[in-house]
């Protein structure tokens, strides 16, 4: 059996350290996963770039991920890439796509775009595969951290860093005059002859075109008409309110599950909680920015993305740590509740 399909994706914290993991965050891992397979074995396999690429019965077939019985050590799930009997020559193919994907993340984390240029030339299926990987990662705040890995060769990554560096390869083909921002809304409209949108604004209840790339239309066929987050270049009008959104890099549910806080690191240091810390999230009263407080803490964030919020947190947490040290100035010993390690 070929080891350029084997890989290892390792869970780490909430539940994973007792070998329990939720079933909506391995869907959410192994699912991202498939499908950035999927469209490697579309660039593997010479399948042209359409403007829905649905998946083929072939590669369906040939190119499944394939999961094992978790091992011991937090939760590892060995996973195999493809199923090589399915024709008499399939496992030179589903090695290939192995190298590939194994090629393709290590030029992402790396922040090697040429190389994944030579791989994926077709702007479209780059950033679609990008969006993809992006997507691996557990959500921000559920305490849960997770890492892929190839046990016979060097290849070993945070998803997390993939994450954020993915995020910086979709951006970087932007143009860095533009003013990008992140405005959530109401989805009401796809049109997807014209590859647009519109949500309707809380604040006004104004509707927003917002036109997308083409890399975005599988996203938009799996979300709800719940309220959603659009990042791209936001058109203002004279009242410096959102008119329009051109060129979305982005579309995203809003996330309103608990923050768990049992370990953080931020900047090289480690905090470890006493006891779990669990954070609901709210909207403030225009509905775009994410809130988390804990008066009793001196914990008081906000940010438009789930991701910023995860960082801010972090960050407020060590400034606690720093600077309230034994509850100096709000009558709480900060330091009861969590320690640095």
């Amino acid at each position: 059996m070929s080891d350029k399909r084997q890989f290892e994706i390792k869970f780490e914290g909430r539940f994973a350290d007792g070998q329990m993991l939720p079933v909506a965050t391995l869907t959410q891992v192994l699912g991202a996963m498939q499908r950035a397979v999927h469209l490697l074995a579309m660039q593997y396999e010479n399948i042209s770039v359409r403007q829905r690429e649905r998946i083929n019965k072939t590669v369906d077939a040939k190119y499944p991920l394939l999961c094992s019985l978790p091992k011991p050590g937090s939760y590892i799930v060995p996973v195999e890439i493809g199923d090589p009997t399915v024709t008499l020559f399939a496992i030179n193919d589903v090695e290939a796509v192995g190298e590939l994907f194994s090629d393709c993340c290590t030029f992402i984390s790396t922040g090697e775009l040429s190389g994944l240029v030579a791989r994926i030339p077709d702007s479209t299926r780059r950033d679609r595969f990008i969006d993809a990987v992006r997507s691996m990662t557990p959500s921000p705040g559920s305490g849960i951290k997770a890492g892929i890995s190839q046990p016979a060769s060097i290849f070993s990554v945070s998803l997390d860093s993939l994450s954020e560096r993915a995020k910086s390869c979709l951006s970087t083909a932007a143009d860095p005059e533009r003013q990008v921002r992140t405005v959530t809304g109401r989805l009401s409209e796809i049109q997807f002859d014209e590859r647009k949108i519109r949500i309707v604004y809380p604040a006004n209840n104004r509707e927003l075109e917002c036109t997308y790339s083409e890399a975005l239309e599988e996203m938009l066929l799996e979300r709800p008409r719940e309220l959603i987050q659009v990042t791209g270049e936001v058109i203002m009008d004279e009242n410096d309110l959102p008119k329009k959104i051109i060129n979305v890099e982005s579309i995203e549910e809003v996330d309103f599950s608990a923050f768990y806080l049992q370990m953080i690191e931020y900047a090289g240091r480690v905090f470890e909680f006493s006891k779990p810390l669990e954070l609901t999230p709210e909207l403030d009263e225009t509905q775009q920015l994410y809130c988390l407080e804990k008066p009793e803490l001196g914990i008081d964030v906000y940010a438009y993305t789930r991701d910023q919020l995860d960082f801010e947190l972090r960050e407020q947490i060590a400034f606690l740590w720093e600077h309230l040290c034994n509850g100096c100035r709000r009558g709480v010993d900060q330091r009861s509740y969590c320690r640095e390690t």
